[in-house]
């Protein structure tokens, strides 16, 4: 093998190769080598037919192949010999083919190098806000309302739908050592969606010590294996019938929702309020230094690598456009360009300070990150755990938001803050910034009565996003900046990222 020329254009870079017949002949020999060991033919034993015939029998169908993994052979060497670090893959196309041997070109990208800035030089703001009485009351009064005061019914005739009944159930199929063939005293919500099968609707007009008998289909998916797919035969006994009523905001009310009195529900509800809002401060702040380590920088990062990015940043944009019922100029599909450059750039940079501080992402991390995405599918956490956890290409999508999340928490240790109180209004606005492209859209919605109005509405859907400080997984500040159009290490980051983490 013998490099002909190299050319170079920024990061971009191409090699023509040479390599003789005789390495192709090389490796079509191992090839028929292989084929050899597989071969069964009359008269020889196994493994022992000569290579001459193996030869004349294979050669043909393997000389294509041969050469192909000559090329790759000597591309790979080329890599290696020149220490050179490349994004995605590398191309081949086979320039020509003669008595000297095959002369190829291979094309790709270097893997841009740069120097680390002082990231202690950066100031970020962490916004504190005070928890209004108000809403600590609300989160109370939104759960007494949503709650049920159970109380017997001895009055009623007949089951019906919006009551709750205890029952005993027995199982009448036989299903081998099955832990669950009788349950007494279960409880069971008449109306409740959630149960297989519709399982309440049987129970529906049945009287007190009334028996019951039922079918219930069991979904293939189930989570108890031994029912899933099955029809089982139940008997079922009433015992209690149950009407539900209002919780009055007192210790009873705590009580019901595991708190000894009113006076600690309360101390939980606040402490919930403070973990939300906590949160939040900290995503800005996360968000906010994603920003400014992206000005720091200005080197070339892989065009392969851009083009990649920019059809994810269209795609987020197409959406929110959508949303917004926009049009999706052409000033706008530049501007994708743009942003996917700095996120391209964000992501070596979010690697590069990783190898630095030797932070890692452990397959705890990974585990306990891929749960986390299939908690938000209901009823299909398995299937979505397993989708991931089993597919090496998707789990390693998941080491780069994680890996990113580690490094910022790290740098947030170490960069000084000052500390900016505000209200919970202007918290929530500072985090549901309007989409950047829109600006004409978050102009009229930062004014008078509609800034009130969306704070508002904001408020709702962050108890939602952020109940604790650990309550759901939580998008990562990097996702959210790119889904408002500014800057992040984004999905791009992912192939650099993981090979730096591993």
């Amino acid at each position: 093998m013998k490099v002909l020329s190299r050319t170079s254009d920024g990061l971009k870079r191409c090699y023509n190769v040479l390599i003789t017949l005789e390495e192709v002949e090389q490796v079509k020999r191992g090839k028929l080598q292989e084929i050899a060991k597989k071969v069964k033919m009359d008269g020889f034993r196994p493994g022992k037919v000569p290579l001459d015939i193996i030869n004349r029998l294979y050669g043909e169908s393997v000389v294509a192949e041969s050469k192909q993994t000559a090329v790759d052979n000597a591309a790979k060497k080329v890599l290696s010999d020149e220490k050179l670090s490349i994004s995605f893959n590398y191309v081949t196309n086979v320039v020509k083919e003669d008595k000297k041997g095959i002369e190829f070109e291979m094309k790709f990208e270097l893997i841009p190098s740069f120097e680390l800035h002082d990231f202690s030089k950066i100031e970020l703001v962490k916004h504190t806000a005070e928890v209004p009485e108000k809403e600590v009351e609300k989160i109370l009064e939104d759960i007494r309302k949503s709650a049920k005061n159970w109380k017997e019914d001895t009055k009623a005739k007949k089951v019906a739908e919006g009551q709750k009944v205890t029952i005993d159930l027995n199982m009448l199929s036989k299903i081998k050592k099955h832990k669950n063939e009788k349950i007494e005293d279960l409880e069971i919500v008449i109306g409740d969606e959630t149960l297989v099968d519709d399982f309440w609707k049987h129970l529906v007009g049945a009287k007190i010590d009334d028996i019951v008998e039922f079918d219930i289909s069991y979904p293939e998916n189930f989570s108890d294996r031994a029912l899933a797919g099955k029809k089982i035969h139940y008997s079922a006994v009433i015992k209690k019938i149950f009407k539900a009523g209002e919780f009055k905001m007192d210790d009873e009310f705590a009580k019901s929702i595991g708190y000894e009195d009113l006076k600690k529900a309360k101390t939980w509800a606040k402490s919930r309020a403070v973990a939300r809002y906590e949160y939040i401060s900290k995503d800005i702040m996360k968000r906010d230094l994603l920003d400014k380590i992206t000005e720091m920088y200005d080197f070339e990062v892989p065009s392969n690598m851009i083009d990649a990015e920019e059809k994810e940043v269209v795609k987020q944009i197409k959406v929110e456009a959508n949303r917004l019922k926009k049009e999706f100029t052409p000033e706008i599909e530049k501007e994708c360009r743009e942003i996917a450059i700095k996120r391209v750039r964000l992501g070596f940079v979010i690697a590069e300070i990783a190898k630095k501080e030797k932070i890692r992402v452990s397959q705890n991390e990974v585990v306990q990150a891929i749960r986390n995405i299939a908690m938000m599918y209901p009823g299909q956490e398995k299937s979505i755990f397993d989708m991931y956890y089993n597919r090496p290409e998707a789990a390693s999508a998941i080491i780069g938001p994680v890996l990113e999340n580690k490094v910022v928490d790290y740098l947030l240790g170490e960069i000084s803050k000052k500390e900016k109180k505000c209200s919970v209004e202007e918290l929530i606005a500072i985090d549901e910034e309007p989409f950047d492209f829109f600006k004409d859209d978050a102009a009229g919605a930062k004014s008078g009565s509609a800034k009130k109005a969306t704070a508002k509405k904001s408020t709702k859907s962050s108890e939602k996003k952020a109940g604790s400080a650990d309550e759901k997984a939580p998008k990562t500040a990097a996702k959210k900046s790119a889904a408002k159009g500014k800057t992040s290490a984004g999905d791009a980051s992912k192939k650099k990222a993981s090979k730096k983490a591993e």
